[in-house]
């Protein structure tokens, strides 16, 4: 696990809005290191039931998008796979994660990760006839399936799970609205926060985000004082975490 100093950031009070199952570490990670950890899951994460899934052993390479999508691939598809298929990544939290799942040699997009990175690595521009399978959730961004449909590949999804807008408790907004950083991992996690506590109350806050596709959403909505991590890992969150945390802290 990757460690801070302990006290390091005194009290400041962070709101992680990742779905829940997703979120412990990273919450114990900010008290650790003496912050003031709020859970506050802007999704729920429902698993959907796969139908025919279609022939898994004729695919040449399996994209995930998502440590969820991992996580709601079962284990009878992934017996269907071709040994030789090529696991790719759409950043290290999900290739560590497939790695957890018994997928082996699976590559990883470059920081900062997302679809963009994906779609900058040498196996994935010379794809012309290869069969890819993207294992995703509902009503996910096209622009990877359109990119390397465009680049010769045929391209189709498997949709594992479902995005739901959970229902939390008037305390749990009130201490939401507390929280001086918030962290936001994805576009609809931010659209969901502004639905469940106000746009008005969350647009002066200060965001640290994980992509800067999410930033340049973040700023069309108007918001102004945001920060970009690394990436989605934890390693990254803390880090960046750690450095607002020194620098303005309680702005």
């Amino acid at each position: 696990m990757f460690m801070v100093a302990k006290s390091s950031l005194d009290g400041l009070k962070i709101l992680v809005t990742r779905p829940q199952h997703q979120a412990n570490s990273l919450l114990e990670l900010i008290a650790e290191a003496g912050g003031e950890a709020i859970a506050f899951p802007t999704l729920d994460i429902v698993p959907l039931a796969v139908g025919d899934a279609g022939e898994l052993n004729t695919q040449d390479m399996i994209i995930f998008v998502s440590q969820n999508a991992v996580t709601y691939f079962d284990n009878a598809l992934k017996q269907q796979l071709a040994n030789n298929i090529l696991n790719v990544a759409v950043g290290a939290s999900t290739a560590k994660c497939m790695q957890e799942q018994g997928f082996n040699d699976v590559i990883q997009a470059p920081s900062p990760a997302g679809t963009e990175s994906l779609l900058a690595m040498p196996d994935l521009k010379n794809v012309e006839g290869k069969r890819v399978l993207i294992v995703r959730g509902q009503d996910g961004r096209e622009l990877l399936a359109e990119t390397l449909t465009a680049r010769g590949a045929k391209t189709r999804y498997l949709e594992v799970y479902q995005r739901a807008l959970p229902a939390p408790t008037q305390e749990m907004v009130k201490q939401a609205l507390s929280a001086q950083k918030i962290i936001i991992s994805s576009v609809n996690s931010l659209v969901n926060l502004c639905q469940l506590i106000g746009e008005k109350n969350v647009r002066n806050k200060h965001l640290i985000v994980v992509s800067n596709r999410i930033k340049q959403y973040a700023i069309g909505q108007g918001f102004k004082n945001i920060d970009v991590a690394d990436d989605a890992s934890d390693k990254a969150l803390m880090q960046q975490i750690e450095k607002v945390g020194q620098t303005n802290g309680r702005k």
